[in-house]
């Protein structure tokens, strides 16, 4: 390769999140409902530039089988309810680790050992990341991107006062 060659090689421009993209806002939607049901440690990670196979990962963990195959069939619902169907899925018998393909998002919900094993978010180290929290569903920016969504109070009563200022 010549000097002159290198030079026209670049790394993807940085995206930052949150955005409006399609994909993005997808990717907000399926954290929604892991919250509903009490999902943890909730990060959307941003493949754009990346990978060809999605643009967004969305990591969470549940605290039991019960727990992660609920978290899946909440997502699932929520996002079939918005004309999105689900092309693949793996995992949904052990509820270990659940992976749902929704083609420009990719789901992983696990047990915390089994995220902790695979460590998706350290393999994927060079991609954007988001954590996303109860706080953040009562963000402006949130609001204003998924008004059909119910307040995030009624995800979580327990948070009160006037919505966050991130957008």
């Amino acid at each position: 390769m010549t000097q002159e060659n290198e030079s026209e090689i670049s790394a993807p421009e940085p995206t930052v999140m949150p955005d409006a993209s399609p994909g993005f806002r997808l990717a907000e939607r399926v954290c929604y409902h892991v919250l509903e049901l009490k999902g943890d440690d909730v990060v959307v990670l941003d493949l754009r530039g990346l990978s060809d196979v999605c643009d967004f990962f969305v990591v969470a963990s549940g605290h039991a089988d019960v727990q992660v195959k609920a978290i899946a069939k909440a997502v699932r619902n929520g996002l079939v309810a918005v004309d999105q169907s689900c092309s693949g899925s793996e995992g949904e018998g052990e509820g270990r680790w659940i992976l749902l393909d929704f083609v420009d998002v990719v789901v992983h919900v696990f047990k915390p050992e089994v995220r902790d094993y695979y460590q998706l978010e350290r393999l994927w180290s060079d991609a954007g990341s988001l954590v996303i929290d109860l706080e953040y569903l009562r963000s402006a920016g949130f609001a204003d991107r998924h008004p059909d969504l119910v307040a995030a109070d009624s995800v979580a009563p327990e948070l009160s006062g006037p919505p966050a200022t991130t957008e």
